[in-house]
């Protein structure tokens, strides 16, 4: 073998032995993206207030259009009175003029308004009869003209207040579809506030976690601090193994002493292993390892479920152990090993019946290091490390 091929096969062989580093995440992200999502929901809020402030000023002007509304009402109504009550009177008018006229029209070929004239006891009398007559004939035209004029005028009003009452309800309804406009994205900002609120609160947690396992800013989780106890051929032996444990040369083991495997890794798309031995049964560690979650706020469903970090060779690897029992035996923060009960089997969350579901991921843990998204293209079958009973 020449010098050259052998330097090619150490050098190959140095790469496959050094450990595989998951993607570096340090606590400074963390700070940094509770300090992001804090900076979006204040602006989120803000926006919520100017809308809100906004909403206000509309509804106000909406009022103020409806008041003008009513009083355009009111003012055709009036009008509407006072031009009857002009019908009335020009009605009242032309059944006077009628009888004046009859003193001076000419009927049956004779004129009376002559008759009228001439019977006058003196040129005086005469001269006073002709003026009268005149000026009761002016009276009449003056009346009647001033009256058509006032309805006319009427009418015309009317009509300026009925357009000015179509340009207000037209107003109105801009200002209200302006008000829903407003009221909607108000909504919408308002129904984004708890997925923000969420990411904040989810963030926090991390970095108050990391700061209490002595973490810095600079730190990378998992590798420089709060790193799991390393897993070892020899991490699962020893005499107080529980019986009936199946531990495998690397240092893993099968979750629960006995059961059966009711849904395998890959079949119809399914990302973990369902594992079936009866209610309350015990469930321990794969490995050893550090707990870093509790609870049922991850799942959908609401599925309790523990969350384990664990140290291959300086890689990080990740258990998930879902549907278990309320009654969760381990804490976040916890070292454990592969003699610890980490949960009971249960049925919690989507599921059918009493069943382990055991999920396992390399480098990317779910609320760990990674988003949800990076957790599930990371997820392995559970059997590249844990294994089988069969």
């Amino acid at each position: 073998m020449s010098r050259r091929v052998k330097v090619i096969i150490t050098v190959l062989a140095i790469t496959l032995l050094l450990p595989i580093k998951a993607s570096a995440v340090t606590l400074g992200e963390y700070e940094a993206a509770v300090e992001k999502y804090t900076k979006e929901l204040r602006e989120k809020e803000a926006k919520i207030a100017r809308g809100k402030e906004e909403i206000a000023a509309v509804k106000k002007s909406i009022a103020d259009t409806e008041d003008k509304i009513a009083k355009t009402e009111e003012e055709i109504t009036n009008l509407q009175a006072e031009i009857e009550r002009c019908d009335k009177e020009i009605k009242k008018k032309d059944a006077e003029s009628k009888k004046i006229m009859e003193y001076y029209q000419i009927e049956n070929g004779n004129n009376a308004y002559l008759e009228y004239i001439f019977g006058a006891e003196s040129i005086t009398d005469m001269i006073y009869r002709m003026s009268v007559a005149e000026q009761l004939t002016d009276y009449n035209d003056k009346v009647m003209k001033e009256l058509k004029q006032l309805i006319e005028t009427n009418k015309k009003k009317k009509e300026e207040l009925r357009k000015k009452q179509e340009e207000l309800a037209s107003l109105k309804k801009k200002l209200e579809s302006e008000k829903e406009r407003i009221e909607e994205e108000v909504s919408g900002v308002e129904g984004t506030v708890p997925s923000t609120k969420g990411q904040i609160d989810l963030y926090q947690k991390r970095v108050d976690y990391y700061r209490s396992r002595g973490c810095s800013s600079n730190d990378v989780i998992g590798v420089t601090c709060d790193v799991p106890p390393k897993v070892t051929p020899s991490s699962g032996g020893g005499s107080d193994v529980p019986a009936g444990a199946i531990i495998g040369e690397n240092g893993f083991r099968f979750p629960v002493n006995g059961g059966r495997i009711s849904w395998g890794y890959g079949s119809g798309g399914h990302k973990g292993v369902d594992i079936t031995r009866g209610c309350g049964t015990p469930i321990y560690a794969v490995a050893p390892g550090t707990v870093y979650y509790v609870g049922n706020g991850l799942d959908l469903y609401g599925a309790y479920m523990v969350l384990i970090v664990h140290n291959v060779n300086g890689r990080l690897v990740f258990s998930q152990y879902a549907h278990v029992q309320p009654g969760i035996p381990v804490y976040v923060g916890q070292p454990v090993d592969t003699n610890t009960v980490v949960a009971y089997m249960g049925s919690t969350g989507y599921s059918t019946g009493c069943h382990l579901h055991l999920e396992m991921s390399r480098n990317y843990g779910w609320a760990y290091n990674g988003t949800y998204n990076q957790y599930r293209a990371s997820i392995i079958s559970p059997w590249n490390y844990v294994p089988s009973p069969y």
